[in-house]
């Protein structure tokens, strides 16, 4: 019986001849610690599923409410590695008390630790994905350390050079630069949230400024992320000058709408131009902004639609921002009446109609004013203000109609309907019509 070696390396492994590696894993002691692992899995996995059910009920008679769905989501996640470990772990101490070993399973164990170890831990992290990233790279780490194939494995990838220079780029290099670049990038995702917190909190900042130093953030920090990643594994930035512009300059030329909205909206916010929650006119419309990105504002109009504007199209073609300094707004409402109706009346009738109006302001004081003498009606119009345009316009112009209609009615005010003066002209009787 040939003897198997738990560590493994990659010289014995490609000097084995195929006949000496079947002959390794047909070993008996080799199928049978294959075998019990198989087993061990299975019933591991079985087990797991048939006590999530009483699991959840005890997380919800003894765990918090707020916690239990977590607890059950951990629990469930490690209690098949932690059931096949345990199953392993017997069949471990059994074997040894008759003077067994068993490589192979001992190796399933360490491999086992590792996996709870890291699921663990990865639950510590929020994001799916960066979650399941770290889970499978240290799992391989850890499993290629356990079997012997790590050392080697560097070293082959150390000795593999991509970039010859006077400080070489080897694919372990990259490897490197790549984990640690991953790395520093989800710690500055983790400082830009926290921050964001503190900034977008804070009552002693306006929100242009807010906004402002959340976008320097997500440009600066992971930019210097990516330089401290590269200083890190050695590389000389100064060789990669050359580089850098080029790259610059291809992506300068081909990205410049990009570049000039990112310009334009750093411009918007230093200049405090534009800031969320104001008020702004586009395109015969209006809205809200909801957000101002790198490359684009979010406006929000009453019928619930998102216009995602360009930040340079409020450079090209300036802002009306309703609510810059003060959100009060004037609107205008005009009114004929009949020429025979009485203009003084009419006019007290139209001031009480704006007065009426919940969402008129009572400072300044409605007005209403005589515009000019129409061929068919005396123009008049209502002029009010309110302060929060955001709830509508349209709307608090209808209430003031609505009210001026009644008041008229009342009133004896008649609207005017449009008059023509027809001129007959009558033909000679003698002679006829020259055409």
């Amino acid at each position: 019986m040939k003897d198997f070696s738990l560590r493994w390396n990659l010289d014995r492994m490609f000097a084995d001849t195929p006949h000496e590696f079947l002959s390794r894993i047909e070993a008996p002691i080799f199928l049978i610690q294959v075998g019990l692992i198989v087993i061990a899995g299975v019933s591991a996995f079985w087990l797991a599923i048939l006590i999530r059910p009483g699991l959840t009920k005890v997380a919800l008679k003894h765990v918090p409410r707020n916690w239990a769905p977590t607890f059950v989501r951990v629990c469930a996640s490690v209690a098949p590695p932690l059931f096949w470990l345990l199953a392993l772990w017997l069949s471990s101490v059994v074997a040894s008390v008759m003077g067994m070993t068993l490589p192979l399973i001992d190796a399933a164990i360490a491999l086992l630790l590792a996996w709870i170890c890291i699921r663990l831990l990865s639950f510590v992290v929020n994001s799916p994905l960066v979650s399941a990233t770290i889970s499978v790279a240290a799992w391989s780490v850890a499993s290629l350390s356990i079997l012997g194939l790590l050392d080697p494995l560097m070293q082959y990838l150390d000795a593999t050079v991509l970039y010859r220079a006077k400080n070489p780029i080897t694919a372990l290099t990259v490897i490197h630069a790549i984990f640690i670049l991953a790395a520093l990038l989800w710690l500055t995702t983790l400082l830009i949230r926290f921050l964001q917190r503190r900034i977008m909190g804070s009552e002693a900042l306006t929100p242009s400024v807010q906004v402002l130093l959340t976008q320097l953030m997500r440009i600066i920090l992971p930019s210097a992320a990516v330089i401290v990643a590269l200083q890190a594994v050695g590389v000389n930035l100064t060789a990669l000058t050359v580089v850098f512009g080029a790259v610059g300059l291809g992506v300068g030329l081909g990205l410049q709408r990009v570049v000039g909205n990112l310009v334009a909206g750093l411009t918007l916010l230093i200049g405090k131009t534009i800031k969320p929650g104001d008020i702004i006119e586009y395109k015969n419309s209006y809205g809200w902004v909801t957000a101002m990105g790198a490359r684009y504002v979010t406006l929000r109009t009453r019928d619930g639609v998102e216009h995602l504007v360009p930040n340079d199209y409020f450079l090209e073609n300036g802002v009306e921002n309703w609510s810059y300094s003060d959100a009060r707004l004037r609107l205008h409402v005009p009114v004929g009446i009949a020429y025979e109706s009485d203009v003084h009346k009419a006019i007290a009738l139209c001031v009480e109609a704006a007065k009426s109006v919940e969402r008129v302001l009572k400072r300044p004081e409605p007005i209403c004013l005589l515009r000019e003498f129409g061929d068919s009606s005396v123009n008049l119009e209502i002029r009010f203000w309110i302060e929060d345009p955001r709830n509508g316009t349209t709307n608090v112009r209808s209430d003031v109609m609505l009210k001026v209609w009644d008041s008229f009615h009342k009133s004896g005010i008649t609207f005017p309907f449009p008059q023509r003066d027809v001129h007959i002209v009558s033909i000679p009787q003698s002679g006829g019509v020259n055409l």
